[in-house]
């Protein structure tokens, strides 16, 4: 069974080891350990996560059977857009829907929360092996995009999905 909850700034720790667990899976295809170590620290360290929720960013929180498994988070980027930051699942809980109802839940949020069509965005590495995951649900691809990550460069590409009310 799939819960979905959203997070609070209470839920830092489990955020964090969440990502200990998930991030180097999901990154071990398109990055080195350094670099999968330099974003752990800079978007998982409390101090980070402690910001991004200071700056409006929402998180939710996957439970599979009892377990936390996965999470997602997104923020308000201007009128009727979104950026969606992070999905991950663990690939021990991969194929199961938990990224499919954590997505299903960002959607329903904002249409509750804005009740117009909105465009949801991420970035992705075109090497991602999750990026047949977003073209499947209708993301298209609508610009490239290098993002700094100041230690490493990452060449990107932002893929778009407009949600319609």
């Amino acid at each position: 069974m799939i819960e979905i909850r959203k997070a609070t700034g209470e839920d830092i720790l489990v955020l964090r080891e969440l990502a200990k667990k998930i991030v180097p899976d999901s990154f071990k295809s398109t990055l080195n350990t350094s670099q999968i170590d330099y974003m752990l620290d800079k978007f998982y360290s409390q101090k980070a996560l402690t910001d991004a929720f200071d700056k409006g960013q929402i998180f939710f929180i996957a439970n599979c059977d009892g377990e936390d498994t996965g999470l997602i988070s997104f923020i308000e980027q201007g009128p009727n857009l979104y950026l969606m930051q992070k999905i991950y699942v663990e690939i021990k809980n991969q194929n199961k829907g938990i990224g499919s109802a954590l997505l299903e839940k960002v959607k329903n949020y904002i249409l509750k929360k804005d009740n117009s069509d909105f465009t949801l965005e991420l970035i992705i590495n075109r090497h991602n092996p999750g990026l047949s995951f977003y073209k499947n649900r209708g993301f298209i691809k609508v610009r490239d995009q290098g993002l700094d990550m100041e230690e490493f460069y990452i060449n990107e590409e932002i893929y778009s999905l407009v949600v319609k009310k």
